[in-house]
């Protein structure tokens, strides 16, 4: 049997914050009534999933200060 690997396209938005005067850049996406995200160029946060965008981005915020305080 053939495997066909198939690409994922999420559509979301970039939202931009900063977390001990570094900026980042988070990407943010709907999937059903919840919202999940991760951080731009950053493999080691791992994605979140909140109700709203702005839960999902302080979560991920939340995240990056603990990964950076370690």
């Amino acid at each position: 049997m053939e495997r066909r690997s198939k690409t994922v396209v999420r559509k979301g938005i970039i939202y931009h914050f900063t977390v001990e005067g570094m900026e980042y850049k988070a990407f943010i996406w709907q999937a059903g009534s919840q919202f999940c995200g991760r951080v731009n160029d950053n493999p080691q946060i791992a994605e979140c999933a909140g109700r709203t965008a702005q839960a999902v981005r302080d979560a991920l915020a939340t995240s990056l200060t603990k990964a950076i305080a370690k």
